[in-house]
């Protein structure tokens, strides 16, 4: 058999470091891995964790878990690392077995979470994955929030890579993996977290205590391998000229550090400046304009179009590159010479690795540093605090190189500042009630923002479109949904002060957020981290060349958009995608397709000891895919379905041949798994059951209650979700022998306590979450979801190419 060396060569085409063969071949994979910049961590990980799920020993593969998650802080990071396992997956003749998915704002894969037997490699931004992870996904639709909840907290290994930029994310992280450990999960579940300024007691939390020995770094054999070039490698230090006063207005800065670069800047090699704010690159970019020199501008704030053109000039660029945060790490650039401005230890480190990357230019190496005199003037440190730019410069005036061995010296001798990141932390009672996915009286969420990232650091994303604006200033609720590469990062502070603007000076001009409750585009009344908002390209705020600059006067066009995308994605409650699939599909066909589906992905999940919970539970689950649809029964749906085809109305069906959008229901967000979960309780199935099923679309969860635009019926005492006490639900055949006698609905476990009739619905979902614990029942949730999915698409595919002619 092949050893890991060898393959790791063939992939890569360079035999691995000491440390990155170790991390493959151990027993137990570490929680902590400490190594220097540009000593290739990511494919330590990426191809480390492929081996061991693929290649190695049998006892290894079963214990790696099948899920890797690469949360990365930034989404320059995300883009590079997504490209460069998606190139080593090639290689390694694994992409048709291992699926790779992206996700950060504007960039999320929409199937990933179809399959979770499959192994799947994530790499997204921590706002994406902590979010998801939280049970608050941004960027997705709230229905679809348990999935990605259950799938990124069973069976999963999450890596969390350059943790000294992840802030209040990081404590996250880590009471997430104490919870996933005290609750239990399908599945192992592991943590691993890794940097170049790594400090483990920031891993230390009321609800977790790390292993600290449980640490991989350097050891003699990598000090004598290849990596001593690039340990060795030499970086000069020296202050430079120009020093940021703090000015509001960053246009004279700009001119004299332009001329400090051009002096100091080597033909035929790279200049890199790294500025702590966008404004202050995208000035020093514009003073640059009367010098004849090859010029990039790198930062986070562009359209995905725009800086996926500036990303491939970055790759044989030889001039000089301006840029923010979005170079500290991940991003393979080798500059001769690096300007950066003072900023916290653990950044500027970061900034150094982008300097003389690998030893190759030890004659011509420099790296210059932007002092800030007076960080007690108002904004002069931003966006960072005084007290760590003031620790900083202290070590700075202390050094004359910034090569690996000046600063590991500085970690021997405990001289390290150290970086208290701020935020809240979740406790348990935050993630039990994280899981209930209703809004409350006021159709508001949980804010998850404070978990994720410290509250001044959070994006919204930005998209402009044209539309005619005659009577009404609205876009059309027929517009599409907004697409990847139409939207831009920008902070929340400036993007509420650019639409506060907006208000004042153009007042036709809004900020436009779908609302899935009212299926239209609605003026954004408050704008919170994660959300979309879309705005008229005459409402200005960005230019092509140079990104957001929240000025009306910079003005953009329409992205145009992929015609294979335009389809409406647009979230709403009364939507069910897959309702249609392209052939009418009987109601007893698809409840026994659905039970057949449960047992299969159940079978192919064997690993996860469902027994330990009940002792019957793979049972129940298929009787759950057997049940799950039987609300559709209903004369409100049926009559939906058949509207376009009154000879059908002598069948009950599950699907139709005909579009969703070509449907309407008699009673506006009619949910028919409400209809099954009531039958069931009335059945007197297990509350397990009845949970499950009313769950299979992420409407009905843990309570029951009416829409906001649900009009009350007449002389009808309780209602909620278009279904009414006393409905009659007709005769149904589930198939297998399993009939189910008509009904007449009742809706007393709407009431919270008990009641003669049936306990509270909330109070026996209160129950199962603390008999199953918030991973385990999300998971159970999502098995029965995903077989209704995965039958719902074959149904699609074989209508498709004829195979299935309404069954």
């Amino acid at each position: 058999m092949t050893d890991f060396a060898e393959w790791f060569h063939s992939i890569t085409g360079n035999f691995p470091f000491p440390y990155q063969a170790n991390l493959a071949n151990r027993p137990t994979l570490p929680l902590f891995l400490d190594a220097p910049t540009g000593v290739g961590k990511t494919a330590a990980i990426a191809l480390g964790w492929l081996w061991r799920r693929h290649k190695a020993d049998t006892s290894i593969r079963r214990q790696t878990p099948r899920r890797l998650l690469y949360c990365l802080p930034m989404r320059t990071l995300v883009e590079q690392t997504y490209s460069e396992i998606a190139n080593w997956l090639e290689k390694a003749e694994l992409n048709e077995v291992v699926g790779l998915h992206l996700l950060m704002g504007g960039a999320v894969s929409q199937d990933w979470d179809a399959l979770p037997d499959k192994d799947c490699i994530l790499v997204g931004t921590q706002d994406q994955l902590l979010s998801r992870a939280l049970n608050r996904g941004y960027s997705m639709s709230r229905y679809r929030w348990p999935i990605h909840f259950a799938l990124l907290n069973n069976d999963c290994l999450w890596v969390m890579d350059e943790t000294q930029l992840m802030g209040a994310g990081l404590q996250t992280t880590a009471q997430l993996q104490g919870f996933r450990e005290k609750l239990k999960t399908y599945g192992s579940t592991q943590s691993l977290w890794m940097s170049a300024t790594l400090d483990r007691d920031l891993l230390r939390t009321v609800d977790y205590e790390p292993d600290s020995d449980s640490i991989l770094t350097l050891d003699k054999q990598d000090f004598a391998s290849a990596l001593m070039q690039r340990l060795e490698a030499k970086k000069p230090l020296q202050k430079a000229q120009t020093d940021w006063s703090g000015d509001s207005k960053p246009e004279s800065y700009a001119k004299s550090v332009a001329e400090e670069v051009i002096s100091a800047h080597i033909s035929g090699k790279l200049t890199l400046v790294v500025c702590n704010r966008v404004d202050r690159a995208q000035a020093i970019y514009k003073a640059l304009n009367k010098f004849d020199l090859p010029r990039l501008l790198i930062h986070s704030r562009f359209r995905p179009l725009d800086r996926a053109a500036l990303n491939c000039q970055l790759k044989n660029h030889q001039g000089i590159l301006i840029a923010t945060q979005a170079v500290e790490a991940g991003v393979d650039i080798d500059a001769a010479v690096l300007f950066t401005e003072l900023a916290p230890w653990s950044s500027l480190v970061q900034r150094f690795g982008r300097c003389n990357r690998r030893g190759e230019q030890n004659q011509v190496a420099q790296v210059y540093w932007i002092d800030t005199p007076d960080l007690k003037k108002k904004g002069a440190a931003s966006p960072y605090e005084a007290e760590p730019l003031t620790a900083a410069r202290s070590l700075l005036e202390s050094l004359t190189d910034v090569g690996y061995q000046a600063l590991n010296q500085l970690r021997l001798q405990n001289k390290i500042p150290k970086e208290q990141p701020e935020g809240l932390i979740p406790r348990r009672h935050d993630l039990l009630q994280l899981f209930d996915t209703s809004t409350d009286l006021a159709g508001h969420d949980i804010d998850v923002s404070s978990f994720i990232r410290e509250i001044d650091n959070n994006d919204v994303l930005i998209a402009w479109r044209s539309w005619p604006q005659t009577e009404t200033p609205n876009p059309p609720d027929s517009m599409t949904s907004l697409q990847q590469d139409e939207l831009c990062r920008v902070s929340l502070y400036r993007a509420k002060d650019f639409i506060n603007k907006l208000a004042k000076q153009t007042p036709k001009h809004f900020g436009w957020a779908w609302d899935g409750m009212q299926e239209a585009w609605v003026k954004a009344q408050s704008i919170y981290p994660g959300m979309s908002l879309l705005l008229h390209c005459e409402a200005g705020g960005y230019s092509n060349d140079i990104g957001f600059t929240g000025d009306p006067k910079d003005q953009t066009t329409d992205v145009e958009k992929d015609s294979e995308t335009l389809a409406n994605q647009l979230d709403a409650d009364s939507r069910d995608p897959l309702t249609s699939t392209g052939a009418f599909i009987t109601l007893q066909k698809h409840a026994q397709d659905v039970a057949e589906a449960v047992q299969k992905l159940c079978n192919s999940l064997s690993i996860y000891d469902f027994a330990s919970d009940r002792p019957n539970l793979v049972s129940l689950l298929e009787r759950t895919g057997r049940w799950h649809d039987l609300g559709k029964a209903h004369e409100a749906f049926q009559s939906m379905l058949t509207q376009h085809a009154p000879e059908r109305k002598d069948e009950l069906w599950a699907k139709t041949d005909r579009s969703n959008n070509r449907m309407a229901s008699s009673r506006r967000g009619f949910r028919h798994e409400l209809v099954s979960a009531l039958v069931a309780l009335q059945e007197g199935e297990d509350f397990l059951l009845a949970y499950l099923v009313a769950c299979h679309h992420g409407k009905v969860r843990m309570t029951i209650q009416p829409r906001p635009t649900e009009r009350p019926p007449k002389d009808v005492p309780r209602y909620a979700l278009g279904v009414w006490e006393g409905d009659s639900v007709p005769p149904v055949d589930l198939g297998n022998g399993v009939t189910i006698a008509e009904q007449k609905l009742s809706l007393a476990c709407m009431q919270l306590g008990e009641s003669e009739q049936m306990q509270s619905w909330t109070a026996q979902a209160i129950a199962l979450l603390e008999e199953f614990g918030p991973f385990k029942l999300a998971f159970l949730e999502s098995l029965i979801r995903l077989a209704d999915w995965q039958v719902s698409k074959r149904y699609n595919e074989e209508a498709q190419s004829g195979e299935v002619r309404n069954a």
